[in-house]
């Protein structure tokens, strides 16, 4: 309890902070932060790192990446729920979102490229990244275990789910306060303007018909992506020996120590960094 309340307050922070750099007529904020991106290549490339730390720095910035695009979007509900939000405003939101994401993904390109190029790890390492994840999802390496394939992935990404769902389920909560009181103060043009008007209509069997039917959209869409997901899992681990050989030991009953080897020996240490320093 303690430590969800405490995260979630930090989340509220790095919320407010974008909203208002994104919401700012002086883009003097926004500058800040796409800097602090490129800030951050300046921490990490100078110093020496192996394949198990590169590993999770992706993981970490997997995981940076879906709050900042989910972020972004709770920025984006609660603006158009505030009335007075024209389609040419949001376009203006879109681009400038855009901006962010794109500051985002050229700071990790160069921040991984420095770093794989410092440390002489080869870009097959990704690959091997790949693997382990695809293992986590289809449940190789989990043998045993009384737990979800789906978890075992997010518990190796470091993600926290219970703190982006507060989040969430708080500015939800403020968009739909903003939909009541400011009814009819917007320009109908764009369709979340239709959506705040029928949370303020005042009917509620509509409103909870409509609410649950996103619920059913979002569910199937959520089955659809798990199934999408674990395909690409399978067919990724269908392309590599060393993981053809794991399943076929656990089906035919090798212990699951065996089959943890495997997955470990993939982010091991590879010998070949050795060799490339030698050579230079």
């Amino acid at each position: 309890g303690v430590y969800v309340t405490i995260h979630s307050l930090f989340l509220f922070v790095h919320v407010a902070t974008l909203s208002v750099a994104v919401n700012s007529a002086d883009n003097a904020l926004l500058t800040l932060l796409i800097s602090g991106n490129f800030a951050e290549i300046k921490s990490t490339v100078f110093k020496k790192y192996n394949k198990q730390n590169l590993f999770k720095i992706t993981t970490s910035d997997i995981c940076e990446r879906f709050k900042l695009a989910l972020f972004l979007l709770l920025i984006l509900l609660l603006n158009c729920f505030q009335g007075e939000m024209s389609k040419s405003m949001v376009f203006d939101y879109y681009s400038m979102c855009g901006i962010v994401l794109v500051a985002e993904l050229i700071s990790d390109w160069i921040k991984h490229s420095f770093i794989t190029k410092f440390n002489f790890i080869k870009s097959s390492a990704y690959f091997d990244y790949v693997l382990i994840l695809s293992g986590d999802v289809t449940g190789i390496g989990h043998e045993g275990l009384n737990l979800d394939y789906t978890h075992a992935a997010v518990k190796r990404l470091g993600l926290a789910q219970i703190p982006l769902v507060c989040v969430t389920a708080r500015y939800l909560h403020e968009a739909v306060r903003f939909a009541i009181a400011f009814r009819g103060n917007g320009d109908i043009d764009h369709p979340l303007e239709a959506l705040a008007e029928l949370i303020a209509d005042g009917n509620k069997w509509k409103f909870y018909g409509v609410l649950l039917g996103s619920l059913v959209t979002l569910l199937g869409f959520k089955i659809m992506l798990g199934v999408s997901i674990r395909y690409i899992a399978r067919r990724n681990l269908g392309g590599d020996i060393r993981a053809l050989n794991t399943i076929s030991n656990v089906r035919k009953g090798v212990s699951s120590k065996s089959t943890k080897e495997v997955k470990h020996a993939v982010i091991a240490p590879s010998s070949d960094n050795a060799d490339e320093k030698k050579k230079q």
